[in-house]
């Protein structure tokens, strides 16, 4: 019996509404109002292969009302998108089997027309549309247009705004929503405090990014490194049942201490997602210095297929953990487990 496509291969009753998208030797199984992803693998899934990336971050603007230090966009840029042309390239990949589109910027909510965009996008495809934001454009009025037509919203929580109220909204609104939260060394020491003050104000998805960019005093040092991992650790077991605490990629192996879902996976970026900029580019990741000019949907398909080593490789600047070392100075280590 020859093998069976992904439509056709049978499922438990609690998976079998749930969209389809084969990856390499197995079946993921997603929802896009919940965000529930399972993955089936076994000698029935054996053969299938992966036709798409699995999500698209759209870097729609690099606009943005704030100025960050470690931010290294030029937010006077213009983004050469306009909302229909954004809408096409996310229709035709919703139909090439992308599912999850997860619009970034610079900061989304000051593109002409987005608000209309995602809730066109929820209505004509089978996309999740999520989006992270700063949260100073979201007042009750924005959250309620987005609310329906989005999966989540995640608020990327810096120094100089409050953070406290926008988080109250969001929970009094009952959209699913998260936070991101960049892990610096001046901020490492109080990472439980704001962790559990998150929880508290009703957040229940956090995820800790590393910094990626030139600046050396920005990136943890190896004895900084092994802090976070031990108190993620014991943050992880404390929340359980409460929230989920996340570690972003680019931690790499510095993070062995810390359990992970699907173990040491490689880096996904380039192969199960893409970004598209507002320059009309495909890159690997955010960080990458790889720019492929693609401005339909068979553009960034076609540099799918045909750059998967340039889209695999190493990023420039410090912090990438497909470098040795992670780009910084000494050797890459393995931390010991710690309780």
């Amino acid at each position: 019996m020859p093998p069976r496509p992904e439509d056709e291969i049978p499922l438990p009753s609690a998976l079998a509404p749930m969209r389809r998208f084969a990856l390499d030797g197995a079946l993921l199984c997603f929802d896009r109002r919940t965000g529930l992803t399972a993955v089936c693998e076994g000698p029935e899934t054996a053969h299938l292969r992966m036709r798409a990336p699995r999500v698209v971050q759209f870097s729609i603007t690099n606009a943005c009302n704030l100025s960050c230090t470690f931010c290294s966009r030029d937010v006077a840029a213009r983004s050469a998108w306009t909302a229909d042309e954004a809408f096409v390239l996310l229709r035709d990949l919703d139909r090439a089997g992308v599912l999850e589109v997860a619009f970034g910027g610079g900061e989304p909510l000051v593109f002409k027309g987005f608000a209309a965009l995602v809730r066109r996008l929820d209505l004509e495809t089978r996309l999740s549309v999520s989006l992270t934001t700063n949260g100073t454009r979201l007042d009750d009025a924005t959250i309620a247009a987005l609310a329906p037509h989005v999966g989540q919203i995640r608020l990327s929580v810096y120094d100089d705004v409050d953070h406290q109220s926008i988080l109250l909204r969001l929970a009094r609104s009952g959209v699913r929503f998260g936070v991101n939260w960049l892990v610096t060394p001046a901020r490492l020491p109080g990472l439980a405090a704001f962790v559990l003050d998150l929880v508290e104000l009703g957040c229940r998805d956090i995820l800790l990014l590393s910094y990626n960019g030139p600046d050396h005093a920005l990136h943890l040092d190896p004895a900084e490194a092994s802090e976070l991992a031990r108190v993620a650790r014991v943050l992880g077991r404390g929340l359980a049942g409460r929230a989920t605490l996340k570690l972003d990629v680019c931690w790499g192996e510095r993070m062995a201490a810390v359990p992970r879902l699907f173990g040491g996976r490689p880096c996904p970026a380039g192969r199960e997602f893409v970004v598209v900029t507002s320059e009309k580019q495909v890159s690997p990741c955010s960080f990458h210095h790889l720019r492929f000019p693609a401005e339909t949907a068979e553009d960034v398909l076609r540099v799918w297929e045909t750059q998967a080593a340039a889209l695999a490789a190493p990023a420039h600047d410090p912090g990438c953990a497909r470098t040795p070392g992670y780009g910084l100075d000494g050797a890459p280590r393995r931390l010991p487990m710690t309780g």
